[in-house]
Order: C-alpha cells, then sequence, then structure tokens
C-alpha cells in the first residue's frame, strides 16, 4: 500500500501493467463472476432481468461463455419413395388409376421398373377392377394379347358407347358391336381413341351374314355413323376410308378406288375370320392383312389427322368385335 491510499494490484492477477494503480474504492466493487451471475438472476421477484437490460443480460453471458441448453431430438432416418420395396409399390400402385401410373413411370427409374413388367399383380390388379368380368372370362376375345396391360390397353381403344349409331348397342364385353335388325339404315360405330402418330393395329372380325354392305376401316371424328338405306357409308365422304368386305371395294371421298387386294378375283371374306387393320401415321398409309398375310397398300397420303378405327353395317343381328394390339410385328 502506498502512501496516498492506493493499492497496486500485482499484474499476473489482473493482466493490468504495474504501473496501473487502482483505488480500494474501485476494488471493493469487483465482484467475482459468481457473484455477477448471481446478481443478475436477482434482478425481480421471478429471475429475470427487466426488458430494458435484456440485451446488457446476453452480452453479459457471451461474455462468461454460458450458452443456453439445447434440446436434442433423436434423428429419423429418411425414407425415399424411390427406395421402397417391390412388394410395397405393389400394394400402393394397385389403388391407382391408370392416369396416375403412367405418371408414376416419370417419377423415377425404380417406379418405371415396377410398372414395367407388364404382367405384374399392379396391372392385373387394374385390369380386374377395370374390364368387364365377361371379357376376362371369354378365353378367346383377348387370347392374342400376352399381358395383362396390354389387356388394359385394348379396353381404353375398344368400341366408344357414345360414339356410335343409334340402331347399335355395344356388348357388354366392351369389344363387340350389335346392330338391331332395322330396315333401311346403315349403322356404324367408331373407337373409343384416335391415333395420330405411331404404327397401330386392330383386329377386326365380322361375325353374321355381310348383307349388302359390311365396311371395315377408319374415319375422322366427323364422319357420319348414320343414314338411311343401305349403302357404303364408310368411305363416302372425305372423311372415312373404308374396304367393303361384300364386293371387296375400296371407297374414299364417295369414290370406289378398285379393288382389294390387288388381283384377278380376291378371295371374299368369311364369316369370323380375322382382319387385321393397320394405320400406319408416320408415313401416312394404311392396309390389311389376312392370317398374317399382307394384302398391300389399301390407302396412302392420308392427311395428318387424328383417325378412330370404324365399321358399319346393315345385316340384322350381326356383330364384330375390335381388339387393338398396339404396334405390329413387323417384318
Amino acid at each position: 500500500m502506498t502512501d496516498e491510499g492506493e493499492t497496486i494490484v500485482p499484474d499476473e492477477q489482473c493482466n493490468l501493467t504495474a504501473s496501473t494503480p487502482m483505488k480500494s474504492s474501485d476494488l471493493e466493487k469487483v465482484e467475482s463472476p459468481r457473484d455477477q451471475t448471481t446478481s443478475a438472476v436477482e434482478w425481480d421477484g421471478e429471475g429475470n432481468p427487466p426488458c430494458g437490460n435484456c440485451d446488457d443480460l446476453s452480452l453479459h453471458l457471451n461474455h462468461l461463455s454460458i450458452q443456453p441448453r439445447r434440446r436434442h431430438s433423436p434423428r429419423r432416418p429418411e425414407v425415399s419413395a424411390s427406395r421402397l420395396p417391390l412388394k410395397v409399390l405393389n400394394l400402393v400402385f394397385q389403388y391407382l388409376p391408370l392416369k396416375d401410373l403412367l405418371s408414376a413411370m416419370l417419377a423415377c427409374h425404380s417406379w418405371n421398373s415396377a410398372l414395367s413388367m407388364e404382367d405384374s399383380e399392379i396391372w392385373q390388379q387394374l385390369l380386374t377392377r377395370t374390364l368387364p368380368a365377361t371379357a376376362i372370362a371369354d378365353p378367346f376375345l383377348l387370347a392374342d394379347l400376352s399381358s395383362a396391360r396390354k389387356k388394359l390397353r385394348a379396353w381404353y381403344y375398344a368400341w366408344n358407347t357414345n360414339d356410335i349409331s343409334r340402331h347399335n348397342y355395344i356388348r357388354t364385353n366392351g369389344f363387340t358391336v350389335h346392330r338391331q335388325p332395322v330396315a333401311q339404315s346403315t349403322d356404324g360405330v367408331r373407337g373409343k381413341r384416335g391415333v395420330s402418330q405411331g404404327v397401330h393395329a386392330f383386329d377386326i372380325t365380322w361375325d353374321g351374314p355381310l348383307g349388302t354392305v359390311a365396311v371395315i376401316g377408319f374415319a375422322t371424328k366427323h364422319a357420319a355413323l348414320h343414314c338411311n338405306g343401305y349403302i357404303a357409308l364408310l368411305g363416302s365422304d372425305d372423311q372415312s376410308w373404308g374396304w367393303n368386305l361384300v364386293d371387296n371395294v375400296l371407297m374414299h371421298n364417295g369414290s370406289p378406288l378398285g379393288v382389294y387386294p390387288k388381283m384377278n378375283n380376291p378371295p371374299k371374306y368369311e364369316v369370323g375370320e380375322k382382319i387385321r387393320l393397320v394405320i400406319d401415321c408416320d408415313t401416312h398409309v394404311a392396309y390389311f392383312e389376312r392370317n398374317s398375310e399382307f394384302l398391300g397398300i389399301a390407302f396412302n397420303h392420308i392427311p395428318p389427322l387424328r383417325l378412330f378405327p370404324a365399321v358399319c353395317a346393315v345385316y340384322g343381328n350381326t356383330e364384330v368385335t375390335m381388339v387393338y394390339v398396339g404396334s405390329p410385328q413387323m417384318g
């Protein structure tokens, strides 16, 4: 202690230089960190400082390196929908409509792989829910389609119950049109879905007498499906193309285009025989096959329009079945 009542605090204790003087009154004001913390806690009755001193308290706590406790929750493992097991995907996808399934195929690789199996449980379940029981039970109707997915696709191309002459109706199987016995009337029907690109094949089977007019072919959405009298309605305007199985004549825009197949005395159609209509939208041609035999190009220079498979008939109680088979096997 000096003569003037000053105290020199050693610099190894307070990090002050030896020449720094400090008064005894100042020394009494210095508190330890514990004392400072205690006084801060006792600022109000609940142990909280006044609102005006919140910032000061925060700085004070930071100075004392006092950090608030953090609550650590257990880390949950991340679940990726793209890594779900195939069995789980099958159960989930069985409840989705076809539109959502097509979108799911574009979502990720694993979903696409699950849906690419055309005869999987997913497509089997959707087929059972969508197709009529009579169609599924028929051993011959869809026999040429090798998977549930192809059978389901054929359903969406089958005859359209809302695009049909009033004298026709669709049988319960959904693939066969029945013409009622109405005199002096020509009646037709179109498929549900038209095509505008790619190559598409449709198997058509005529069951029952042909009568004087029995035309198979294709048409746009604007072609007529009913008229009075017995005429080759399919091919009678510029919106339709038809092949009359009775006389083997091709028709378009109301004009005959010659005998088809282009040979002398071509064979007549036999009832129950399967004829395949192939529409090639890429090269703008269409042709027919009989028993896998190519009959030659029937129509060419077809305009780039959306085309629907179609038929027209005049004989009462005759029936025509149409099944979409997708892209034909070339070569």
